[in-house]
């Protein structure tokens, strides 16, 4: 299943609705992203999840939420942020994410 893929402005639109859900921050230029994205895509995963596209140069998305490497996981729940995976030097994978939603848990 194809993953949404949304803008920044969406993205505070979403998190001020509340809920629960996982934004993966990426670029068009990055290779780690792309993986993760496929990959994620491929796998079973039972909670909601958006990609956020920051590729752009006058995004704010960069300062606003934070990201200071692609791909971020970043967890929102009840409008703020509750988690984050950043990337190592191999990028992130779908354990990394998984055990992000498992955070909701603790």
């Amino acid at each position: 299943m194809a993953m949404e893929c949304i803008s920044s402005d969406k993205l505070k639109e979403r998190v001020l609705h509340g809920g629960e859900f996982i934004a993966i921050f990426s670029t068009k230029w990055c290779g780690f992203c792309r993986a993760l994205i496929r990959e994620l895509e491929r796998s079973r995963v039972d909670f909601d999840m958006v990609e956020v596209d920051i590729s752009s140069n006058d995004d704010t998305a960069w300062d606003e939420y934070g990201i200071e490497m692609v791909p971020t996981a970043v967890l929102f729940s009840s409008g703020r942020e509750v988690a984050r995976r950043c990337p190592t030097y191999d990028g992130l994978s779908v354990n990394d994410v998984r055990s992000l939603h498992e955070m909701r848990r603790v």
